[in-house]
């Protein structure tokens, strides 16, 4: 899996990026992103800083813990919270072939990871309400544990690695594409650690 990701992401580096489906790099507020997760049914509303960050990352949105729900047994937050956008209208990604974010921690220990162990812990959903599907991307398919770092992350869109977002199995072709042509909702993994975190979100593109 790792090797198949390894060469199709440096295959995709190389593309022309000519088609953008999604363009989110904050110029002038939130864009309308809100934080879900942590019994916050409704969402709220990020924090928007026109600001730059070691002159890489600028006019970005935070988000952070506001409650610690964590799981006795297993030392894990019981719920996650996410970055989260809603379309109005159903949009269609079904001939995207890439997902890329940039992501900064200002506080947290990342020492001390959410499920990192887990094969279903997601690091992106993407939604469709209108059939009621949805995929996700695991954090375990990361090559790399995240540090908390800035980093720019880059998802390939294709199916074979990502999971049906309800039995948690590899996502079908067709699986996959039904969900893609009515996105309604896409969710970014902020909560990253077993305790506080204060994370900083730019520059969501999908090609």
């Amino acid at each position: 899996m790792f090797l198949f990701v390894t060469f199709y992401l440096f295959f995709l580096l190389f593309r022309s990026a000519e088609n953008v489906f999604l363009s989110e790099l904050f110029y002038l507020n939130n864009n309308g992103w809100k934080i879900i997760g942590n019994n916050n049914k409704n969402g709220t509303d990020v924090l928007f800083r026109p600001f730059s960050l070691n002159g890489i990352m600028s006019n970005y949105i935070v988000g952070h813990d506001k409650l610690i729900n964590v799981d006795s047994k297993r030392k894990d937050d019981s719920e996650l919270w996410y970055f989260s956008k809603n379309f109005p209208t159903s949009y269609s990604l079904a001939n995207s072939s890439i997902l890329s974010f940039m992501m900064t921690s200002l506080a947290g220990d990342f020492r001390k990871l959410n499920n990192e162990n887990s094969t279903v812990s997601a690091l992106i959903k993407i939604i469709n309400n209108v059939s009621d599907k949805h995929i996700i991307f695991p954090v375990h398919h990361l090559i790399n544990k995240y540090n908390g770092t800035m980093q720019t992350f880059i998802i390939p869109m294709v199916a074979n690695v990502w999971l049906n977002g309800v039995n948690y199995t590899l996502a079908s072709h067709r699986y996959f594409l039904d969900v893609l042509k009515n996105v309604t909702q896409i969710d970014i993994l902020g909560d990253w650690t077993q305790g506080n975190e204060t994370m900083c979100l730019d520059n969501v593109l999908i090609n």
